[in-house]
């Protein structure tokens, strides 16, 4: 099932935004190393405290250690 995600610009992680909404993401590390909380940005920009290990594409980010700095929208895949 494919759905779209509404968070809010925080401090917070977008993992630790959508763990609150109960929303599940698949992790591993936490720390941007292995990838598995990758997800497609649709609208808006995040930040990250430190650059992630994992390969990205474009359009893709690591939810684990992004943070929203504008209102974004993520595409997610349960």
């Amino acid at each position: 099932m494919t759905m779209e995600i509404l968070l809010q610009p925080s401090e917070e992680t977008l993992l630790a935004q959508m763990e609150k909404k109960h929303i599940p993401v698949e992790t591993h590390c936490r720390s941007g190393i292995c990838g598995m909380c990758k997800k497609r940005l649709l609208k808006g920009e995040v930040t990250y405290l430190e650059e992630p290990l994992a390969y990205l594409a474009e359009g893709e980010i690591l939810v684990c250690c992004a943070s929203a700095t504008t209102e974004v929208v993520l595409d997610h895949q349960d």
